[in-house]
């Protein structure tokens, strides 16, 4: 049912824009058992959103509604119900694209459980750091003498 309304709502215009290309927004692979015949189970969900390439205006794409987002599924429907081994068996990309995943857990592994590095101050903080120090330690003594010779009173 509509309701008439005052004042119109106006949207304003936007500047059509092309993009060429596609920016991998997500990807998760799920592999529960070893690459064994007869194996079936796991999948890889990709999603594929719009992505201008042109060298100084990179842009993606992104609308509240996923306008122009692909998924790519293994398995689907529509594909027969092709497993993810059979993926990683029948297409050469595939198969070294999880060599190169599995290879890189080790060292990603090592990178996101060491601390980052704190560099050190220049030469001249350490100097003046010092000095502040010096003088906080001197105004403590000076007002520790003066707290004791009022006490002493």
């Amino acid at each position: 049912m509509a309701i008439s309304r005052s004042p119109s709502f106006t949207v304003p215009a936007v500047a059509e824009k092309s993009f060429d290309s596609v920016w991998v927004r997500n990807i998760s692979i799920h592999c529960p058992q070893l690459n064994a015949e007869g194996n079936d189970q796991g999948n890889i969900s990709i999603e594929l959103v719009p992505y201008d390439d042109t060298e100084g205006s990179e842009s993606i794409h992104i609308t509240v509604d996923n306008e122009g987002v692909e998924y790519l599924n293994v398995p689907n429907r529509t594909n027969g119900r092709k497993t993810f081994w059979g993926c990683v068996n029948e297409v050469p990309e595939v198969a070294k694209a999880m060599e190169a995943i599995v290879a890189a857990v080790g060292p990603l592994k090592t990178w996101a459980e060491t601390a980052p590095v704190v560099e050190a101050a220049p030469a001249d903080e350490e100097e003046t750091s010092e000095e502040t120090s010096e003088e906080e330690t001197s105004e403590e003594e000076t007002s520790e003498e003066e707290t004791s010779e009022e006490g002493g009173e």
